[in-house]
């Protein structure tokens, strides 16, 4: 058995574990082109900048910012429902980021592997169960909660000291959860820029997360 550095993994979803977020990026332009071109790129510029926050945070920033409307409930529903009818087998058939799989498949039995996504939760628990993922993950949580809330939970729930957590995310909201709640980060580079902080390990893709995960032999 190996002796790991860290009791529990988070992953991120979109972008982390699966090649998703153009898709994303793509739907949330589409559900706005009818207000034009220009409010289209602010739509997907928006969005690229806060990967990793609730669909809905998002809706009422540009219901209420870009298009100076008046952001209800209902008009987040509805802009939910179109948007998973745009997504959801598209991110259901993406493939895996690279290298992800494979560690999903050398390590869900010896390290306890969480999801925590911007993602609501039933959707995300679906798109997980038709990728055949349910077995890598002892849960997998999503929105409304953030993924500071997220991560508290899952250190109350399985009583794990922070610092013994490692997240995983591609998204500056997934460093901030990682950061409030106390555990150590790993960022994916494609959705990440070393700018944030010079210290954070940014990796590629998951090929060399392995790396670092076991404990240093002295």
């Amino acid at each position: 058995m190996p002796h790991f550095r860290y009791d529990a993994i988070v992953f991120d979803f979109d972008g982390t574990l699966v090649e998703s977020n153009e898709v994303k990026a793509w739907a949330f332009g589409k559900l706005y082109e009818k207000y034009g071109d220009a409010i289209v790129q602010q739509v997907i510029a928006y969005h690229r900048e806060h990967e990793g926050i609730s669909r809905f945070v998002k809706f009422r920033y540009w219901h209420e910012h870009l298009l100076h409307q008046t952001y209800t409930d209902e008009i987040g529903e509805n802009l939910s429902q179109s948007y998973s009818e745009l997504v959801l087998d598209a991110i259901i058939q993406a493939p895996y980021v690279e290298g992800a799989l494979e560690f999903l498949e050398n390590h869900h039995q010896h390290l306890p592997l969480f999801v925590a996504s911007g993602t609501p939760e039933p959707e995300l628990r679906e798109i997980i169960a038709c990728r055949s993922m349910n077995r890598f993950f002892q849960g997998a949580y999503g929105s409304p909660a953030t993924k500071a809330q997220i991560l508290q939970r899952i250190l109350s729930e399985h009583q794990l000291r922070p610092e013994s957590v490692l997240m995983v995310g591609d998204s500056l909201a997934d460093w901030e959860g990682a950061k409030r709640a106390g555990t150590a980060f790993i960022g994916i580079q494609t959705g990440m820029s070393s700018s944030i902080s010079s210290d954070i390990i940014l990796l590629r893709n998951l090929t060399l997360l392995k790396e670092h995960l076991f404990q240093d032999l002295v």
